[in-house]
């Protein structure tokens, strides 16, 4: 039996969590068009005081409310996935619920078999040599993603269904 607090914990410990959401914000700064300029003037920062405040300079810091600022006006889920990954755990996006049929549950369904068949398929190739090198854990947790994001999707659009 795995113990999860421990898993946790060691998942956390793969990458420093301060680079990890430092790299989403740089990533999110990046993404918008006119870079980090852009960025700062969207959150009402010159660039200087936005760069101090990710970089941690003169005793700033981003607040909660700033990096929300940031994901939106990014138009990116990089803060939440950094913030889930560094808690132990992922960030799914929930699918915009409009209008769905039968048909497009079950192609959900599908895919998430399908994601099933590739992790069973890369886990014996990962194990095969007794040893999971990094490449080969990242592949897995690729899937793993997948495949939570594949459930999560397919309940949620089963709920809009049949849920009264």
């Amino acid at each position: 039996m795995v113990d999860t607090k421990q898993q946790s914990a060691h998942h956390r410990t793969t990458e420093n969590p301060v680079d990890r959401i430092r790299a989403s914000f740089q990533s999110m700064c990046r993404s918008v068009n006119g870079g980090w300029a852009a960025m700062a003037a969207s959150v009402s920062l010159s660039k200087d005081g936005l760069e101090n405040r990710i970089y941690e300079r003169k005793g700033q810091s981003v607040d909660v409310h700033l990096a929300m600022q940031i994901q939106a006006n990014s138009n990116t889920t990089l803060f939440a996935e950094a913030v889930a990954a560094e808690s132990g755990g992922v960030f799914i996006t929930l699918p915009c619920v409009t209008t769905i049929d039968h048909e497009e549950i079950q192609s959900v369904y599908m895919a998430l078999v399908d994601e099933v068949g590739r992790l069973a398929r890369e886990w014996r190739e990962a194990t095969r040599d007794g040893e999971v090198d990094t490449k080969e854990r990242e592949r897995l947790d690729e899937i793993r993603l997948a495949i939570c994001q594949k459930v999560t999707q397919m309940n949620e659009l089963t709920y809009a269904v049949f849920c009264r």
